[in-house]
């Protein structure tokens, strides 16, 4: 499995874009590392949307300037329609439960301040794109889809330096066989294709 990297100086600087805080644009259109093959670099796979294309058991991750590993995180299941047992458990909302087994790093180099934390564990920071690839407008999150799992099968909404984390993130979407969408720092990200 390959590892895939956002180096965190130019992720920093693209948010600082995003925000209005510079007025140039950035040098290059690359910023995620590129993992070697022998002596040749390979590109990761992208969608249309230019995020990295990721499925399960592949590593996803973000890189320091050193490009040493500062954040890991690799999603070890996707379960449609999982078997909820929350104490006060809700049928969805939107029609249908999703649930990423997730396990995240991060290491004493992560800085939150530039990052923000890590919040693979947090449905409200990710996006649902339909299989035609409209966006949804709802919010991938819902108090249903949070009252799914017992708060100890969760993983932390919130990870920051020097955490090692796992759990179950379960969504709220109209359908199953789109891509969930997350993003680090409101830039770059990565995609979870549902459909087989």
């Amino acid at each position: 499995m390959k590892k895939r990297r956002i180096t965190a100086l130019l992720l920093a600087s693209a948010m600082l874009l995003s925000l209005g805080a510079c007025g140039s644009q950035p040098s290059g259109d690359a910023p995620h590392k590129q993992p070697t093959v022998g002596k040749q670099a390979q590109e990761p796979k992208k969608s249309s949307r230019g995020n990295i294309v990721k499925h399960i058991g592949e590593e996803a991750g973000i890189s320091g300037k050193d490009g040493k590993d500062v954040a890991d995180w690799t999603v070890t299941n996707i379960v449609i329609g999982p078997q909820c047992d929350g104490p006060n458990k809700e049928n969805p909302q939107a029609g249908h439960f999703v649930e990423l087994d997730i396990n995240a790093v991060t290491t004493a180099d992560f800085d939150p301040n530039k990052l923000g934390s890590l919040s693979v564990g947090e449905p409200y920071m990710w996006k649902y794109i339909q299989k035609d690839g409209t966006q949804w407008n709802g919010m991938p999150g819902s108090t249903a889809a949070e009252s799914c799992m017992a708060d100890t099968e969760k993983l932390p909404s919130t990870i920051n330096k020097g955490i090692k984390a796992h759990g179950k993130v379960v969504f709220d979407l109209p359908s199953t066989d789109g891509t969930l969408v997350y993003t680090q720092g409101g830039s770059l990200g990565w995609e979870y294709p549902l459909g087989k």
